[in-house]
Parts: C-alpha cells; sequence; structure tokens
C-alpha cells in the first residue's frame, strides 16, 4: 500500500508542483499554476474516510470592489482533519 502523505506535507509537495514548471513563480502563467493545483489535487492524503474529506474547492468572478473590474481565482485544498481513534 502506498504511503498517503500528511496533511502537514501539503504545502512542499503544492510547491513542488509550482516548481517543475522550472521557472520562477512570479514567470508562471494561469495554466501553469492550474495544472500545478490540479496535480496536487490528485494525490490523497492522510485524511479521516469521510465524504469530501480530502478535496479541493475553486471559486472564480470579476470583481470590481476598488475600481476597475479584476477577475480573481481562489484556490483552495480542503483536509478533513479530524482523529481517527
Amino acid at each position: 500500500m502506498t504511503r498517503r502523505p500528511s496533511v502537514d506535507e501539503a504545502v512542499g509537495l503544492l510547491e513542488g508542483e509550482l516548481r517543475a514548471a522550472q521557472r520562477a513563480l512570479a514567470d508562471l502563467g494561469a495554466e501553469d499554476v492550474w495544472q500545478a493545483f490540479l496535480r496536487f489535487g490528485r494525490q490523497l492524503f492522510d485524511v479521516s474516510e469521510v465524504p469530501d474529506g480530502d478535496g479541493l474547492l475553486f471559486q472564480y468572478g470579476t470583481y470590481s470592489f476598488d475600481g476597475s473590474p479584476t477577475f480573481t481565482v481562489d484556490l483552495t485544498a480542503v483536509r478533513d482533519l479530524r482523529r481517527r481513534w
């Protein structure tokens, strides 16, 4: 059985996916970041076995809170951290 990484390893794993493009983070485009996020999202983490305990969320839209409209994307990984007794 393959070892699932702990939630504590998530940031390092996502950073590794972003570095896979072999460019500075500031030089990555939206497609690069999206593909890295999708690769990261395919990884199964050591979380409790509940429905939706390990997943991805995203929201997007155009907002104009402070002037001209700006397109925004928020990417979030969701991990259930309940202890397994």
